[in-house]
């Protein structure tokens, strides 16, 4: 895990049904290891989101903006593991993600944060807040050869004081690149042989349309009746 930390990186995501995401694993299980702890190989994970008023991060990233920002809070559940996190998508398609330790006020943005959120971006703590919570598990994988790591994230929770949305049958797969990676991913050969491509997907956009937090989609509608399709519980959207 030390040598796949990848702060700076390709990333690729799919969407698929997790009977498909079962049988990518199968496929794909000699060529990687799986973060294990103790007999726990399904983490829970915690997010908090953080925007402005006028929710201008989610906006940025609705409208396709490059160089845009997450700001969001971390608990990695079970442990005492949190982190406040910057993630910038720059415009030649890169994540770089920035952390520090995080207070155990999941859902504010102390004065050590702030002054951290500062030197890494133009946005200032004072004018953001906590707009969505986003809970799932993963599981994770390392590649045996790459330089890569692949997360399954299920059982996608959205909540918020007005209500909660949970996702049960689909996988968002993530591969995480170094950007100087070469070779053919076991991981890429799987999912293309279970028809899966790489489907673009935020966690905080979708979060934020399921909760009604905005009717400014358009651009992610396709998006959205392409989760309709995959699904086997009935319509996400």
């Amino acid at each position: 895990m030390d040598s796949v930390a990848l702060m700076n990186r390709t990333d690729t995501k799919y969407l698929i049904p997790i009977k498909v995401a079962e049988a990518v694993l199968e496929e794909m299980s000699k060529s990687y290891r799986v973060l294990q702890i103790g007999e726990k190989r399904a983490f829970q994970y915690r997010t908090i989101y953080f925007d402005t008023i006028d929710k201008n991060l989610l906006y940025e990233h609705l409208r396709g903006k490059l160089n845009r920002v997450k700001v969001r809070a971390r608990e990695y559940v079970g442990s005492a593991t949190r982190f406040f996190e910057v993630k910038l998508k720059t415009n030649k398609g890169k994540t770089v993600k920035k952390r520090i330790p995080k207070s155990e006020n999941l859902n504010g943005i102390q004065e050590n944060e702030a002054t951290f959120l500062s030197s890494v971006s133009k946005l200032n703590g004072v004018d953001l807040f906590p707009v969505i919570e986003i809970d799932f598990k993963r599981i994770t994988l390392v590649n045996l050869e790459l330089k890569e790591r692949i997360t399954f994230d299920f059982r996608l929770t959205f909540s918020e004081p007005g209500g909660e949305k949970v996702i049960e049958d689909l996988v968002i797969v993530e591969l995480k690149r170094d950007s100087v990676s070469d070779g053919k991913s076991p991981a890429t050969v799987a999912l293309k042989h279970n028809s899966s491509y790489p489907l673009s997907m935020s966690k905080y956009c979708l979060g934020m349309i399921l909760m009604d937090e905005t009717n400014r989609y358009n651009k992610y509608k396709p998006k959205l009746l392409k989760l309709n399709k995959l699904s086997t519980h009935g319509d996400i959207w």
